[in-house]
């Protein structure tokens, strides 16, 4: 795909987080050291490209949607790296967090980030009210007990072969969050109508096939290209994708999601509506780091 189009949300998203990560202190230092590294910001396109589907939103209110996902991310990282969890000592191309801070910072800066996502929302002048607290509501559950952080306590539990269902863990873990990227423009719509049902569906299966991708990236390619280690999954003896089904199978299974979401977009969207989210999408699973 052409990247312009996720350039100029990076840039439109980092220079908004930038904003309200300017203080000294070395909580703040921290939040900022993660928040602000180099990533390819494909959650901040997926709420652009959701977005742009039917253009109701200010450009302004986009960037406040795609800021919160952008945070929440990161918080998710930095936990997701510490010694407890999957103890990584490499994230977007540097030292994990805790390893240029300490344990206990990144604890506190990984609950902040989390705290400001949702401030984000709440403060935003270019939200209506109503869509605001259909967006917390939506990211705290994405995000909380039912989602990400159950997602993260089954990825424990198969560590100690107590859990054994990988695309529960990668939908809890890493598609939950896109399935709020995709559907965040639209929580003040009727969401019982078609397009609303299939974006909320497009977000499980996209980010199960991003997931899946990531697992076979991690597998076959260095640490270097993918700004992370890739023999952490094989020393934490961890569950993926690639290791319960190995590369050909997750291959096929990522451009079988792949293609089951670009059908579902094609049938619903107009070409102009959805190029970018087709992109997006066609990214998401051929993307080499």
């Amino acid at each position: 795909m052409s990247l312009t189009f996720l350039s100029e949300c990076k840039d439109k998203v980092f220079h908004k987080m930038a904003s309200l990560l300017e203080g000294k202190n070395q909580v703040t230092l921290s939040m900022k050291y993660s928040a602000l590294a180099d990533s390819k910001y494909i959650r901040s396109g997926l709420v652009f490209a959701s977005g742009h589907l039917t253009g109701r939103l200010s450009d302004l209110a986009l960037v406040d949607m795609a800021a919160s996902i952008e945070l929440m991310h990161t918080y998710s990282l930095i936990h997701d790296d510490l010694p407890a969890m999957d103890n990584d000592d490499m994230r977007r191309g540097q030292a994990s967090n805790h390893i240029v801070f300490n344990e206990a910072t990144s604890i506190l800066a990984g609950d902040a980030l989390q705290a400001l996502a949702f401030e984000v929302i709440a403060s935003s002048a270019h939200i209506q009210d109503k869509h605001k607290i259909e967006i917390i509501k939506s990211l705290a559950v994405a995000c909380g007990h039912q989602g990400m952080v159950l997602g993260q306590q089954f990825d424990l539990d198969a560590e100690h072969k107590k859990f054994h269902d990988i695309e529960r863990i990668h939908t809890l873990k890493t598609a939950k969050l896109i399935q709020v990227a995709l559907t965040m423009p639209h929580l003040d719509e009727n969401q019982s109508l078609a397009p609303y049902s299939l974006l909320y569906e497009l977000g499980e299966k996209l980010g199960l096939a991003f997931q899946i991708m990531d697992d076979v990236l991690e597998a076959s390619s260095d640490s270097g290209t993918l700004g992370k280690s890739n023999a952490s999954d094989i020393e934490n003896k961890k569950m993926t994708y690639v290791s319960v089904f190995g590369v050909v199978e997750s291959e096929r299974r990522a451009g079988e999601l792949l293609a089951w979401c670009t059908d579902r977009i094609n049938q619903t969207f107009t070409e102009s509506q959805a190029r970018h989210l087709i992109e997006l999408a066609h990214y998401m699973v051929a993307r080499s780091h």
